[in-house]
């Protein structure tokens, strides 16, 4: 149910508003999933995620975790170093085989779109917070969060032997973005039994490179049909598609595609925000939800408190309404998370990030 008691259909046809509700973005950097389900469970009791566990292993990380496919079919080997075997004299039967069971998934054959989850290995976080909604069966969730890694970051890691991003192949380029779309239904789908609204957020933090010098043939058309593709999936199964990027970028890419939160990292990269207030009242006229990274995810955050976090998102507010933004529906349509995933950090860094991140949450919802 959400807060205004509506039922889930009502929930995603219909503009809704979770006035600063507080999730994670992911990545936490225990070992034991039941010590960052404890975290998650005590910080983000409204808005739950699964807890990515990259320490865990080369399986858990942010580019191999969602290969399972296509390390199956045989296109892509190794897990370290990923490569597309485009050498193979039996290429093209790889990819045949990827193309088949695709298309078996996409056709809602139950067992061909599981074979787009999680290895055992690597959905160790994911598989424990599903065990820990049944044992718990928690009152006062509002929504439960998922995520998945971005096409353009992982096309951007998995090089050839001459170390060219796959992503400029155009068909090693396809292969990724079906494999993601894929999974994130899969994951959608998984998540959505259990009866609360789910967001699916696509980590895709490479998306900062659109329009740098250093990457002058990234397409505006095809980076938004890529995000599209993938947001198709979560919104079959009834989820809610997001993007985290983690750094400035052209935010309206993600305001011109179907994804319905855009979460920034709003401690060091407003900036890129402030400039858009046309696109943002667009955005969120259409139900559009801010997800502010207002939380650094750095010993910064060591430096804050609730009330100077609170001062500088009320600050950061003010100056988008100040520029045209209508202030009731920017409230109306927030949310609040970390700046970034805590993968990297030291237990004790990210109980600091996820105790602010609490106290902001319970002080911006009138706690």
């Amino acid at each position: 149910m959400s807060e205004n008691g509506n039922s889930h259909q009502d929930f995603i046809t219909k503009v809704w508003e979770p006035r600063f509700l507080a999730t994670g973005v992911g990545s936490l950097p225990h070992l034991r999933p039941e010590d960052a389900l404890e975290l998650i469970w005590r910080s983000v009791p409204a808005a739950p995620h699964w807890p990515q566990l990259p320490n865990l292993g080369i399986e858990s990380s942010f580019v191999a975790q969602y290969l399972s496919p296509l390390i199956e079919t045989g296109v892509i080997k190794g897990l370290a170093t990923p490569r597309f075997q485009v050498e193979a004299p039996d290429w093209t039967e790889r990819v045949t085989r990827f193309y088949e069971l695709y298309l078996r998934a996409e056709s809602v054959e139950s067992k061909a779109l599981d074979s787009f989850g999680f290895s055992p290995e690597a959905g160790i976080g994911f598989e424990r917070f599903c065990k820990d909604i049944e044992q718990r069966d928690p009152e006062g969730v509002l929504l439960i969060k998922g995520q998945l890694s971005g096409p353009l970051t992982i096309g951007l890691q998995i090089t050839d032997a001459g170390r060219r991003a796959s992503y400029y192949d155009e068909t090693q380029r396809d292969l990724l973005v079906k494999a993601l779309a894929m999974h994130g239904e899969w994951q959608t789908k998984c998540l959505r039994r259990f009866d609360y609204p789910v967001l699916i957020s696509i980590d895709d933090p490479s998306l900062y490179a659109y329009g740098a010098s250093t990457h002058v043939t990234l397409n505006r058309e095809i980076l938004i049909s890529q995000i599209n593709e993938i947001a198709d999936g979560i919104l079959r199964q009834g989820g809610i598609p997001g993007v985290h990027v983690c750094a400035g970028t052209d935010w309206t890419l993600l305001f011109d595609s179907k994804v319905q939160v855009v979460n920034f990292d709003a401690y060091e990269y407003m900036t890129s925000m402030l400039v858009l207030a046309g696109p943002i009242n667009e955005f969120l006229k259409r139900g559009g939800i801010l997800s502010w990274g207002i939380v650094p995810t750095s010993n910064k955050a060591l430096e804050e408190t609730v009330e100077s976090l609170q001062k500088r998102l009320e600050g950061n507010i003010a100056e988008l309404v100040a520029r045209g933004v209508n202030e009731s529906r920017l409230r109306a349509q927030s949310m609040l998370t970390p700046s970034c995933g805590a993968g990297t950090l030291s237990i004790e860094l990210t109980e600091r990030i996820y105790a602010l991140l609490n106290g902001l949450g319970q002080k911006m919802r009138g706690f």
